[in-house]
């Protein structure tokens, strides 16, 4: 039976039948890969239809969704040459009468074609065994070099402070000491401090708060904490690079080793030796044979397409050298996600905006607010808010497996002798202590991360960190989509996560965690923004032993065959049989978390 909201007659205007009532609208960037048009955006619309089904069958009746419908409108940014651009309407109905129903649109910036062609497997493979020694070049640079690496452990180190202080501190003491470390990049402090190392930068420290004595010996602990877990990170991320590549040696080796003898096992086999030599068609048992029949079954069981579809892109989207080629492209997804950007919020009948956005999408999605910031500012400095584009309709950032930090550790951190040139980049760059993010040096789009640590592209973001303090702040949600640390499958798994999707629901339909419903407490008292955060969401570690035993798996291999060198048979069989067991323990993990299937799911 159709609701009256089914039988309800729309407005159209003549432009293309649009609704011409007030709306909220959805702006989605999908992830990397061949994605195709719609299908990422539809899915999202899937899972919210499916979540609030669900909802209604338990009782639990939130609403729902009505009038699912595909709309085309004029590209509004070129009205005359005749671009149009298409969404999906979906109205929202908390009752069955009409004047109860919330329109919402949902659009998609679609970069995948721009992309495609920009990549080559031997070039990514090539950059990939180049990673393993990033950490060291960090770890070794100067301490006033890669601020913003240096700041995200600072701002790591805030986000975890209340569930564990590292030292005994005040929240002022991190505004204090980071706009310290900021000033320590100064010209001043760089002919005071040459070296730019830790140890000089705790006596630029010492000597700015040297007249106050208890705040010097919290903020030097507080700097001594921060250098402790920057340099863990650190060592961290070079034993995980440095045991992947192990991994990925090993695998080549086996592959290539496996393939040798069954081809030695072919050509032995009489009947098949007469038949090629028959058909003119000699086999050789060589290296070069075994390396062509090992690359064309690495293409057939597509890791070509996943170095050149997944890491590729990630290579081509972050390249910053503009004498480079690819940089064209990233350019090029730039204006596209501008010009949609700016069609959705120049419409006077759209009230709110959210973006969402997955996978390397949220980089493109966040460097393009950066953008259409600094595209404002050029024509509006006083408030690059407010126009010619109004960016003060969006309220919400989602971003889900985002690799923003990652990108910023692989590709864009730098170093530089030129002090201005650092000032430079970091203005135009921005943080999320600027606008968009922020506004008048208060919280104005609340930016909200859902991540899982069996996926091996997300994060919790700190990169993004404000230069002056951290009041405004990346909320980092972790969930776990399944109890195996699955990267392929988290990784696409948050659109069927209930956390999220009831989060993503909230925002968009019911406007839940916009810093701007906050109502003063009292007059002259601060917005409590602390209150809109979501929190750290699920414990972290409930899947660590899976990740231990797929480190120790390559380790034991290699304990193995330089026992067997060395001719201690007996250590090598017993490496060779942990190894074994780890790898039934990871086997057994994976087949029980698929039986089970996600956790939490819609």
């Amino acid at each position: 039976m159709a609701s009256d909201l089914d039988n309800a007659e729309r407005p159209k205007d003549a432009a293309g039948g649009a609704d011409r009532a007030s709306y909220s609208s959805v702006v989605y960037f999908h992830g990397m890969g061949s994605q195709r048009r719609y299908e990422e955006t539809s899915r999202l619309i899937d899972c919210l239809d499916r979540y609030l089904v669900g909802q209604h069958r338990a009782g639990n009746s939130l609403g729902m969704l009505r009038n699912i419908r595909v709309r085309v409108e004029p590209l509004r940014s070129a009205q005359a040459s005749g671009d149009i651009v298409g969404y999906i309407r979906t109205v929202f109905a908390a009752g069955p009468q009409v004047r109860e129903a919330i329109s919402v649109r949902f659009y998609e910036v679609y970069w995948a074609p721009i992309m495609a062609g920009n990549k080559s497997p031997w070039g990514v493979t090539k950059w990939l065994f180049k990673q393993p020694l990033r950490p060291w070049r960090t770890l070794r640079s100067p301490w006033r070099e890669r601020q913003r690496l240096r700041r995200a452990s600072l701002a790591a180190l805030f986000e975890r402070k209340r569930a564990q202080p590292p030292v005994e501190t005040e929240e002022r003491d991190y505004a204090r000491l980071i706009s310290l470390y900021d000033d320590f990049e100064g010209l001043e402090a760089q002919r005071r401090f040459p070296e730019g190392s830790f140890d000089e930068f705790l006596s630029f420290v010492a000597e700015e708060a040297k007249s106050k004595p208890e705040t010097a010996r919290r903020l030097e602990a507080l700097a001594r904490a921060w250098y402790a877990a920057y340099r863990f990170e650190e060592l961290r991320n070079a034993a995980i690079l440095a045991i992947m590549a192990l991994a990925l040696v090993l695998l080549a080796g086996a592959t290539l080793f496996g393939v040798l003898i069954v081809l030695q096992s072919m050509l032995a086999f009489r009947p098949l030796a007469d038949v090629l030599t028959q058909l003119d068609a000699p086999l050789k048992a060589d290296w070069k044979t075994v390396i062509a029949i090992a690359a064309s079954l690495a293409g057939l069981v597509g890791i070509g397409r996943f170095l050149t579809d997944y890491l590729g892109d990630v290579e081509a989207w972050a390249t910053y050298e503009e004498t480079d080629i690819k940089h064209m492209a990233r350019n090029k997804v730039l204006d596209q996600s501008l010009e949609l950007l700016t069609h959705v919020l120049g419409d006077p009948a759209c009230e709110r905006v959210t973006v969402v956005a997955h996978s390397l999408g949220t980089s493109v999605a966040h460097d393009a607010l950066l953008a259409l910031t600094r595209r404002n500012r050029a024509f509006k400095p006083e408030d690059p808010i407010a126009g010619p584009v109004p960016m003060n309709k969006i309220e919400h950032f989602v971003t889900m497996g985002s690799p923003i930090d990652k990108i910023e550790y692989f590709f864009e951190s730098y170093s530089s002798p030129s002090h201005r040139y650092k000032r430079v980049v970091e203005a135009l760059r921005g943080d999320i202590g600027a606008p968009p993010f922020t506004r008048n040096r208060h919280p104005y789009i609340h930016w909200i991360n859902f991540w899982d640590q069996g996926d091996a592209i997300s994060g919790a973001l700190h990169s993004p960190a404000s230069a002056v303090d951290f009041n405004q702040r990346v909320d980092n949600v972790h969930v776990a989509n399944f109890g195996f640390p699955d990267p392929g499958a988290s990784h696409g798994g948050y659109f069927n996560n209930r956390i999220v999707i009831d989060a993503l629901f909230r925002i968009i339909y019911r406007r839940d965690g916009s810093f701007r419903t906050l109502t003063q407490p009292d007059p002259g008292k601060p917005y409590d923004y602390a209150s809109v955060y979501q929190g750290l969401g699920e414990p972290l570690g409930t899947r660590s032993v899976y990740a231990l035993l797929a480190f120790a798996t390559p380790l034991l291999v290699v304990v193995g065959l330089a026992a067997w060198l060395f001719n201690l048979r007996l250590l090598g069989y017993g490496a060779w049989g942990l190894a074994a067991l780890a790898v039934m323990a990871l086997v057994g993990g994976y087949i029980a978390s698929r039986l089970k299937g996600q956790r939490n799911a819609i």
